[in-house]
């Protein structure tokens, strides 16, 4: 995380996460990006999630398996229940608008159920090693529901940027 004094970027300390969090975290947003944000489209991001769908039956069910491999990349991390009741929810409904026909490749594109799931587990991983868990799995169920500047091409990785504003915005 980094501030501006006297308009020079000076870095704060960020938390460290412990290892095996840290490889998992790496690892879950290095595949996400591949699924989800692969190539920049006009105003949407585009990734094999969506090259899946022009697949008729078995791109959904390809696209299916790798989700639920990503979940249970995550799920190494000790999350707990809610967690990942809501990283389940966004798989699913990421599922279920590709069943639509045409439209469900448009809904795809725009809903992003994976770039989600990373950022509620790096919210609640980062929180975890700040506070402890039960403050964590509260905060990180809050992800994305503070930004009213939230933008659909912005990548994952400024909307995480945003989400550590906001959280260290709270704190002091």
């Amino acid at each position: 995380m980094s501030s501006y004094l006297w308009k020079k970027k000076v870095q704060e300390p960020e938390v460290q996460l412990p290892e095996r969090d840290a490889r998992v975290l790496e690892k879950y947003t290095h595949k996400m990006k591949k699924f989800d944000e692969m190539i920049k489209v006009c105003c949407c991001w585009i990734g094999y999630d969506v090259l899946l769908e022009f697949i008729p039956i078995f791109g959904k069910v390809i696209s299916l398996y790798f989700a639920l491999s990503l979940y249970r990349l995550a799920c190494q991390c000790d999350l707990p229940r809610s967690i990942k009741r809501r990283m389940l929810y966004h798989v699913s409904i990421d599922f279920l608008l590709g069943l639509i026909p045409i439209l469900g490749i448009l809904l795809d594109m725009l809903y992003r159920a994976h770039s989600k799931n990373a950022r509620i587990l790096r919210r609640f991983l980062y929180e975890r090693a700040r506070q402890g868990a039960n403050k964590a799995e509260s905060v990180a169920l809050n992800v994305g529901k503070e930004h009213e500047d939230t933008h659909l091409s912005d990548p994952t990785s400024v909307l995480m940027e945003k989400d550590q504003q906001n959280q260290l915005s709270k704190t002091n």
